[in-house]
């Protein structure tokens, strides 16, 4: 009996041990902690082997390797020794002791995730695919690399889950302060961005300027044609501002008022967006970390002073997705005027502060339309009835109102068109890597056709892997016909060499998912970008100036947001990429979780992902990821409080 006893025993530890996963083997975790601490240790670069006098080829071919490899490990194997430690013991603390199992789609997105670390590396180093199968050596170096981030990225997404698990509740103290914030929590919290940006408004007076505020400028002045390649309301709304401080007497009073006119639009969008998360009673840690996110980073205290066109379209863009959690929480919103209210105005206003705006919410808008429709029937109501009219009317409105203001102003100052060039970034960017790499293979009609569109003897010297606007600024079709043959021949082309492209499009935005490389950018002061205008004239009249008791202020302050983006932790609050990945890992657990509501407002998160891909660069211009950035936080909440299974 004993015997037996004892034998089913062993067959239970057996039947245990078959169903034990991958994860929770340690010799897996082993490999995988010693694949980590080599990922974070490596580099792209392969030593030259000592010369050894070896005259054997396959001698001498081993000899080479192992040198190459003992050279690269050269002085780092403590450093390397202790994270393997250390990332072993993190992973079994995840996987072993809890048995997890990981959270469906995890894995697929952490093989996603590595792969594009891995060809980031690769890019960042050679600006192409072809460094990772060029020598054995590499190729081992990019397994190691997709292995090593596979494991702590899986991790990473299974101890988010986790997190995201847990009951939601906020606590305050009730000392002044904390009742003050429980009995005016908009104000409050408004109070505390507000006075953290200052001292970065004041030591920036009058402000930053760049290229495209210059350009404005000319516009509104009259220096040169008024285009569209500026947004119009913006463009106007800015040369107002400054006209306004002109007529006060002072150019710099002009720019003053207009920062401030931002960051206060910013700034109260930024704290309704922490009212939502207090009614939602959304964990302390997050709502804290939020605060601090607000009123620290640099990517929000630092663009505080930026007059840029993408600041004010994300305060919009962050209004209407509150706007759209609003309306998943409660289809019956629409009776609330004051609710009304700021859904028109928000996406009137993200339409006019930039042409993105009407790519985002043209589809979200069918989708609300469609939804409300398949609503009034489940209720047994006609889809065209009084308040589905009414509804749909609303839904609409923005769009007839953003069109009416941008035909004022265009009939008003002759606004000349730009032309398609703005939406073409990503065939421009394709057709000079393929003009670049596969040049021999242009037949002459299509060289001909090209050229016509682009400058084609000028496409490979100019071509830049991390920005089309060199080859966008080449732009002179004259015919739509033109156009049509140029985009029949990128078609073509792309069936040719498929992987070009890819690689053009990918080595253009690996910067998406590269956490361990900076992506920053801050204009110093008022005098950036006026040397485009010296010829212009446009300097008699305005004339931006740093007082002389600060000069030299600004620059300290750039050096210190460089410090910050460069600290631990809140260097990686301030990455575009950690951004990114919270927006795919939160899409994931939504999608596990079958969250309707959550991928709803997801959506325009994802349009303005791949509008990104789709713009000019991302590397040195984070503002292009500014929606997604500045959405996340409250995003993160949403799906905590109404997005988890129940």
């Amino acid at each position: 009996m004993q015997i037996r006893q004892q034998e089913s025993g062993k067959m239970d530890k057996g039947s245990r041990a078959g169903k034990q996963n991958i994860y929770q083997r340690k010799g897996w975790l082993l490999f995988g902690a010693v694949c980590t601490a080599l990922s974070l240790m490596m580099d792209m670069g392969i030593s030259e082997a000592v010369e050894s006098g070896i005259t054997n080829a396959a001698y001498l071919s081993i000899y080479k390797v192992l040198e190459r490899i003992q050279q690269d490990l050269n002085g780092k194997s403590f450093q390397i020794t202790i994270l393997s430690l250390v990332f072993y013991c993190f992973y079994k603390s995840v996987w072993v002791k809890t048995e997890r199992k990981p959270v469906k789609y995890s894995r697929v997105l952490a093989a996603f995730l590595a792969i594009m670390y891995t060809a980031g590396i690769a890019f960042s180093y050679a600006g192409t695919l072809h460094i990772l199968w060029d020598s054995g050596i590499r190729m081992m170096k990019g397994y190691i690399w997709i292995v090593g981030m596979y494991m702590l990225y899986l991790t990473f997404l299974q101890l988010l889950y986790d997190l995201f698990q847990e009951r939601p509740g906020m606590a305050f103290d009730q000392c002044r302060l904390g009742q003050y914030y429980t009995q005016h929590p908009f104000w409050a919290t408004w109070l505390i961005i507000i006075l953290c940006w200052l001292p970065h408004i004041l030591l920036r007076y009058p402000g930053t300027m760049s290229y495209d505020n210059w350009n404005q400028l000319s516009y509104y002045f009259g220096y040169q044609a008024y285009s569209d390649a500026q947004p119009l309301f913006h463009t106007w709304l800015f040369g107002s501002v400054i006209k306004i401080g002109l007529q006060l007497g002072s150019a710099n009073l002009g720019l003053f008022l207009f920062v401030i006119l931002q960051s206060v639009c910013m700034s109260l969008v930024l704290a309704w967006s922490l009212t939502f998360m207090k009614r939602w009673e959304t964990s302390s840690w997050l709502f804290y970390l939020t605060v601090g996110i607000y009123g620290i980073a640099p990517y929000f205290a630092g663009y505080a002073s930026f007059p840029i066109k993408d600041y004010l379209y994300t305060a919009c863009f962050v209004l209407f997705l509150l706007c759209m959690m609003e309306w998943t929480m409660d289809k019956e919103v629409w009776k609330n005027r004051k609710y009304v209210c700021r859904y028109v105005a928000a996406v009137t206003f993200m339409i006019l502060f930039r042409n993105n705006g009407l790519y985002v919410y043209i589809p979200v808008m069918l989708i609300i339309m469609l939804m409300e429709a398949a609503g009034m029937r489940r209720c047994g109501k006609a889809a065209l009835n009084v308040a589905g009219f009414t509804r749909y009317l609303w839904v609409l409105f923005p769009l007839f109102l953003s069109w009416m203001i941008t035909g004022v102003i265009t009939v008003h100052y002759d606004v000349q068109q730009n032309g398609p060039k703005e939406m073409l970034s990503l065939p421009f960017q394709q057709t000079a890597r393929f003009v670049r790499d596969y040049g021999d293979e242009v037949t002459e009609e299509e060289r001909q056709i090209i050229d016509k569109v682009l400058f084609y003897d000028q496409i490979s010297e100019s071509y830049d892997e991390v920005t089309s606007d060199p080859i966008k600024g080449m732009y002179h079709a004259e015919s739509s016909t033109e156009l049509k043959d140029y985009l029949r021949v990128w078609v073509k082309q792309f069936f040719r060499h498929p992987r070009c492209y890819v690689e053009a499009t990918w080595n253009q935005n690996y910067y998406l998912f590269a956490l361990d490389i900076d992506n920053i950018v801050y204009n110093k002061d008022c005098n950036v970008g006026e040397e485009i205008m010296l010829d212009y004239g446009i300097l008699d009249e305005i004339n931006f100036e740093v007082p002389e008791w600060m000069d030299g202020i600004c620059t300290i302050m750039v050096s210190y947001y460089a410090l910050l983006s460069r600290l631990p932790v809140i260097g990686l609050l301030n990455n575009v990429a950690f951004y990114i990945i919270m927006l795919w890992a939160v899409t994931a657990f939504a999608l596990k979780d079958k969250s309707k509501r959550v991928i709803i407002v997801l959506l325009p998160l994802w349009i303005s992902f791949f509008i990104i891909i789709a713009a000019p660069q991302i590397q040195n211009q984070p503002r292009y990821a500014f929606p997604i950035i500045y959405s996340m936080p409250v995003v993160t909440a949403y799906y905590i409080r109404y997005g988890k299974k129940q």
